[in-house]
C-alpha cells in the first residue's frame, strides 16, 4: 500500500469565496498525501496558481468558451495520458477528505466486488452542528436491499453517487473505451446544464445524464458488519452544507438509521425495471421539487 502509485484529480472552481474554499482544499490535499509515498495530486482550476509542493500540481483551464461546470471533465485527458504511470486513479471534489482508512477499506473489498460486477461504494457523510451526528449527503431514502457475496452481506445503495470515484489502472482502461468516458451528450435536461457536474462525479457506475444504466456494475454496494455499514466507506464532506441546510431530502438521513430493519435480496435489473427507473428519472429532473421550500411555506 505504501508503494501504490496514486493519481488524484480534483476540479477546483475559484469564485468569490476562494479564501474559504482554499482552507478546505488544504485539508483535502493533506489527507491524500498521507495515502502513499507515491501520491501526486492534480488540481484543475480556472485561475493560475503556483504550488509550493512538488506533489501538488495546479493546472489552469481557460473556461471562457465553455460552461464552468465542464471543469469537472477536463481532467480526463490527462488521466488518459497517465494510464500506464499510476496504479490507482481517483476523482474527488474539493471538499472531500479521503483517508488511509478509506483506502484500506477499498483495497480490502474491491476485488470481491469487481469479480462479481459490483461497484464498491462510498458514502459522503456530514456532521450536523445541532446534535453532532453524522448524516448522509446523498441517500434520500433508507437502504432496503442487500447482496450476498462470499457469504458476506453488502448493502445496495439507492443513490450510487458520492462525488468521488476510485479505479485500478485496468478498470480505468476499460472505462476509457466506453462512450461514458468523454462528455458528448447532445441532450441533458431542459436547462441543458443541470447534471454536467454530477455525471462527471458518478464515473462509471449508476445512471448517465439521460437516466440510462451504464452497463458495467450490477449495483453499488457497501459491506455490512454487525448490522451497520462499514465506516471505512464514510468520506467526510467537510463543507457540511447538506446536513446543516438540507436541500430537499439530501442531508436529512442519519447514517446510523440508513439500514432498514428488514433487508430484501437485491435482484439484477430487467427491462421493466429499467423502464420504470427511467420514467422516474424524467419526472424528477423535469419537475424536481425542493421539499425544504414546501415545508417552509406550510410552516408559515
Amino acid at each position: 500500500m505504501k508503494s501504490l502509485r496514486i493519481s488524484v484529480h480534483i476540479p477546483y472552481y475559484i469564485s468569490k469565496n476562494y479564501v474559504n474554499k482554499s482552507s478546505l482544499l488544504q485539508k483535502v490535499c493533506k489527507s491524500y498525501l498521507g495515502l502513499s509515498k507515491n501520491v501526486k495530486i492534480f488540481i484543475h482550476t480556472n485561475k493560475k496558481i503556483k504550488s509550493h509542493n512538488k506533489k501538488i500540481k495546479f493546472i489552469y483551464h481557460n473556461l471562457t468558451k465553455i460552461h464552468p461546470f465542464k471543469l469537472t471533465w477536463v481532467c480526463r485527458k490527462l488521466m488518459l495520458k497517465q494510464i500506464n504511470l499510476y496504479d490507482v486513479f481517483i476523482y474527488g471534489e474539493d471538499d472531500l477528505v479521503f483517508t488511509k482508512k478509506n483506502l484500506n477499506y477499498w483495497h480490502k473489498h474491491k476485488n470481491v466486488c469487481l469479480n462479481n460486477n459490483f461497484n464498491l461504494g462510498f458514502l459522503r457523510v456530514e456532521k450536523r452542528k445541532q446534535n453532532n451526528l453524522l448524516y448522509s449527503s446523498d441517500q434520500i431514502s433508507k437502504i432496503k436491499k442487500y447482496v450476498l457475496l462470499n457469504n458476506k452481506k453488502f448493502a445496495k445503495l439507492e443513490n450510487s453517487n458520492s462525488s468521488f470515484w476510485i479505479y485500478t489502472r485496468n478498470e480505468l482502461k476499460n472505462f476509457t473505451k466506453t462512450k461514458y468516458w468523454n462528455f458528448n451528450y447532445k441532450w441533458v435536461t431542459v436547462s441543458g446544464i443541470l447534471l454536467i457536474r454530477e455525471m462527471a462525479a458518478v464515473g462509471w457506475h449508476g445512471e448517465d445524464m439521460n437516466g440510462q444504466f451504464m452497463n458495467r456494475y450490477n449495483a453499488t454496494i457497501i459491506p455490512i458488519k454487525k448490522k451497520k455499514l462499514v465506516d471505512g466507506s464514510f468520506i467526510k464532506h467537510i463543507s457540511n452544507n447538506y446536513a446543516n441546510n438540507p436541500a430537499g431530502l439530501f442531508g436529512s438521513n442519519k447514517i446510523d438509521s440508513l439500514l432498514s430493519k428488514k433487508l430484501d435480496l437485491f435482484e439484477k435489473r430487467n427491462f421493466l425495471f429499467e423502464g420504470i427507473k427511467r420514467l422516474k428519472f424524467y419526472l424528477y429532473y423535469f419537475f424536481r421539487i425542493n421539499l425544504k421550500e414546501i415545508y417552509k411555506r406550510q410552516a408559515n
